[in-house]
């Protein structure tokens, strides 16, 4: 009995897609609730009142992140997907920062963002090494 391993493409492409879902899900919750969703950010503080329009922002953000990685998905080219999940990593990087140099949560800062970051960027890289053979590689 022999187990075909899926390829680093197909690992990747699942990675996007979970990623995608779940950066969507974040972005509606900080639209629904932002107030109850602002404190998991990992900062020390979060707009309160009329400031909270700014967590509105964050919930569009999110949602747009994902809605473009969902796109690039439906045209089909790995490669483009790659390439945008690489670009799409200097978010949550950019996050990790943000809260790190805020005097944030060390621990969201790294767990979250900077895990993000990285899965993010090894969907990337799995998807950008195999169809650089298979290239121009369709994703159905």
């Amino acid at each position: 009995m022999s187990t075909t391993l899926p390829s680093r493409s197909t690992v990747g492409t699942v990675l996007a897609v979970v990623g995608s879902f779940f950066i969507i899900y974040v972005g509606v919750n900080y639209l629904l609730a932002p107030q109850s969703s602002a404190p998991d950010f990992g900062l020390p503080s979060w707009p309160r009142g009329e400031g909270s329009g700014f967590l509105a922002v964050k919930g569009v953000r999110d949602m747009v992140s994902g809605l473009v990685i969902l796109a690039v998905l439906a045209a089909g080219n790995r490669r483009v997907l790659g390439w945008v999940m690489l670009a799409t990593a200097l978010t949550p990087l950019g996050d990790m920062l943000i809260v790190l140099l805020s005097s944030g949560v060390p621990a969201t800062a790294f767990g979250v963002h900077g895990a993000t970051a990285a899965a993010v960027i090894l969907a990337g890289a799995l998807l950008l090494s195999d169809s650089r053979t298979h290239s121009p590689q369709p994703i159905s």
